[in-house]
């Protein structure tokens, strides 16, 4: 039997698709049997896996010899078409005994009462969310969700592995964890908190003490060199470009769950929706990296002319944080202290109206259910964001001394 569902009325902050503000709504905490973020969708078609193991790489294994096939035992034939012979008339004597069942006739069918459907909650599936994101303006967060979703079963078993890229195994991502495609810089630098961070990094940190020391480190082993062209030196691979040549950053974004707490903590109605940068990439970081440098060796010194600025951000979902409550249509807040005592705002979903109503049941998403969900389908597959790398030609070079 169903539970009833809670008569006290909570207040929640709703999003609105047009204004892109929260609103605060009224809606009833959802307790009816089965009702449920659903999981039941299968997986989709797999795009991004790890390749196939070559012919080379298998074992030679000798093929058996085909067996010599036995000469025919013409008795034994003539056993096996008397015995089909005697079970088909066995078959056939039993249809004749059995008692025919007359059928109802169309009056009578007319007559029986019609039993009305079961009324159905309209379902809300993990898979889902990426559609509502849409809705709410955030293609390139939906874009990257559904690459997880079509990413064949990968993920780090620390927050070592990940910065170092290393999958369930111990070994390095495969290409098809990587994604250096999707997002460009151009688009990142759209928003303007992150341009105002950019500028930031360019004009203020990247001759701080501690960026002066990391690139003397850096740039020590290539001091006989005439000049310094970093992504050649990293043989144009992302990752360790990035590990030799990265000396600086600054952080952009507070993650969706920070923003979301915020909300919780100061139950803010004025704050707008959290954007496509912030689904997308969460806190992310800009990074510099030396692009291109002279060596002086008169002075013993290096000469950064160039840098390359670029976001490096893992898409995953570890721990277990709150990621709001969903509908094909919006995404809620539900402030922990409106909820009746004992009970968790992360346990169960809200309802506006009638449960039965398309969109008016939100349903709470965390990132645990994106792994129960990867445990269930044996896919969900964790990746590296690189951007492109933007090339910024330093108006004063920064010179180190070696």
């Amino acid at each position: 039997m169903a539970k009833a569902i809670e008569e006290k009325k909570i207040a929640y902050l709703k999003s609105s698709n047009f204004l892109r503000l929260w609103s605060e709504r009224e809606c009833e905490i959802c307790e009816v049997e089965g009702v449920g973020l659903s999981m039941a969708r299968a997986a989709p078609p797999m795009l991004h896996a790890r390749p196939a193991v070559t012919a080379a790489d298998r074992s030679v294994k000798e093929v058996p010899a085909p067996k010599k096939k036995l000469p025919e035992d013409p008795y034994l034939n003539v056993f096996n078409v008397m015995l089909k012979t005697a079970n088909a008339v066995a078959d056939f004597s039993e249809w004749v005994k059995r008692p025919s069942t007359p059928p109802v006739s169309s009056a009578i069918a007319k007559a029986l009462p019609k039993i009305p459907p079961a009324r159905q909650v309209p379902p809300f599936d993990l898979q889902d969310v990426p559609k509502a994101m849409r809705k709410l303006h955030m293609p390139m967060a939906a874009k990257l969700q559904e690459r997880w979703f079509a990413g064949q079963e990968n993920y780090s078993l620390t927050s070592d592995d990940l910065q170092n890229e290393l999958d369930q195994h111990g070994l390095r991502y495969v290409p098809a964890m990587i994604d250096s495609t999707t997002i460009k810089m151009d688009w990142v630098l759209s928003f303007g908190r992150a341009k105002k961070a950019f500028e930031d990094l360019i004009k203020t940190r990247l001759t701080l003490p501690v960026a002066r020391d990391i690139l003397k480190k850096k740039l020590t082993p290539y001091r006989n060199r005439s000049d310094l062209v970093a992504w050649n030196a990293a043989g144009s691979d992302f990752f360790r470009f990035h590990q030799m040549f990265q000396f600086q950053l600054i952080k952009v974004n507070a993650t969706w769950g920070q923003r979301i707490e915020e909300f919780l903590i100061r139950f803010a109605t004025a704050g707008g929706v959290p954007d496509d940068l912030t689904a997308a990439l969460g806190s992310f970081n800009l990074y510099a990296a030396i692009q291109y440098a002279y060596f002086d060796h008169a002075n013993r010194a290096a000469v950064i002319t160039h840098i390359s600025v670029y976001v490096r951000d893992p898409y995953e979902f570890s721990g277990d944080q709150y990621l709001g409550h969903w509908s094909p249509s919006h995404v809620a807040v539900v402030p922990a202290h409106q909820l009746a005592s004992g009970k968790s705002w992360l346990d169960y979903p809200v309802v506006e109206g009638s449960i039965y109503a398309q969109d008016s049941t939100l349903y709470p998403v965390t990132n645990r259910h994106y792994r129960d969900w990867r445990t269930k389908f044996g896919r969900g597959g964790d990746f590296l964001i690189y951007t492109d790398r933007l090339s910024v030609r330093l108006d004063r070079p920064i010179q180190v001394i070696l």
